[in-house]
């Protein structure tokens, strides 16, 4: 095949790719465009979520989710970071209200500054709804830790120590007959 004709291929396939990206994100903005207390009134979903701490330099967000009617549902929760980047978090089954679920995902990147985790249900009533946490700041892994204390300790001091070698007597040497010095002294400093 010529190579116009692989290039072109290679851009067929690069601008379908853009295009199913966009229409996710379109879809993506039109379900999370209307706040969450406008979605439904009451709002039959409430949703919670911190980013306080980092597992494997990755934020790690935990969230609550918690049914506000008397009806069973089924929830997906999902997350999008810095209005770009999207994931499913989990499907919670819950009972009728006050039931609610907990659940945790990690970023794939560390360098988000916020995200926003929402839970989406489909009713009996036909109705589907999204409530969200909106925008919440994540944690910073990538901060530097502060470095150990350390305490650094005075160095003790020893008295030094006095070997008085007894006036020296002939002993030394080995053999008994040393020439000692009767009034030596020696005084070891330690440290």
């Amino acid at each position: 095949m010529p190579a116009f004709h692989r290039n072109k291929s290679t851009m067929m396939r690069g601008a379908t790719y853009v295009l199913r990206r966009l229409a996710v994100l379109v879809a993506l903005g039109l379900a999370v465009a209307v706040p969450a207390a406008a979605q439904t009134d009451p709002a039959r979903l409430q949703v919670t979520a911190t980013s306080d701490h980092c597992a494997g330099g990755l934020p790690v967000v935990d969230y609550t989710v918690t049914n506000q009617t008397s009806t069973p549902v089924s929830v997906q929760t999902w997350w999008v970071a810095d209005a770009s980047v999207y994931g499913f978090a989990a499907t919670h089954d819950l009972s009728s209200t006050p039931d609610g679920a907990a659940g945790s995902f990690s970023l794939p990147f560390s360098f988000y500054a916020t995200v926003t985790v929402y839970a989406t249900a489909g009713w009996p009533d036909g109705k589907v709804t999204t409530n969200a946490s909106w925008a919440i700041p994540v944690a910073d892994c990538d901060a530097p830790t502060s470095p150990p204390t350390t305490v650094v300790e005075p160095p003790t001091s020893t008295p030094p120590t006095t070997i008085d070698d007894g006036g020296g007597n002939g002993n030394g040497h080995g053999n008994g007959n040393g020439h000692g010095n009767r009034n030596t002294t020696t005084t070891i400093e330690n440290g």
